[in-house]
C-alpha cells in the first residue's frame, strides 16, 4: 500500500510529480518473464483483449469437458454392447 510520504512531491509546493507510467495494452509493450506488471495485477485491457480471453475461456472449458465425456460415452457404450450380448462371461 502506497502512502502520502512515498508519493515524490515537487519542492516547497506539495504537489505530487509527474511520473511517466508505461502504458500495460500497448501493442508493443513488453512480454513474457521480461514484461513489467500492472500494479495491483489490473490492467486497462482493451475490448478486444478482453473478447480473445473469453472466447479462449470457453474453447479450453469445451476442450476439457470433450476431455472427460467422450471417454465416459464410449464407455457406457461398451458396457451396455456388453450387457445386451450377454458377454464377459
Amino acid at each position: 500500500m502506497i502512502s502520502e510520504s512515498d508519493v515524490p512531491q515537487a519542492p516547497g509546493t506539495g504537489e505530487p510529480v509527474p511520473v511517466d507510467v508505461p502504458l500495460y495494452t500497448a501493442p508493443n509493450r513488453p512480454r513474457g518473464l521480461n514484461a513489467y506488471f500492472a500494479p495491483g495485477g489490473d490492467d486497462e485491457a482493451t475490448d478486444e483483449r478482453r473478447a480473445d480471453e473469453r472466447r479462449n475461456l470457453w474453447l479450453l472449458l469445451a476442450m476439457v469437458a470433450a476431455l472427460v465425456l467422450i471417454p465416459t460415452f464410449l464407455t457406457l457404450i461398451a458396457f451396455v454392447q456388453t450387457l445386451v450380448t450377454h458377454g464377459g462371461g
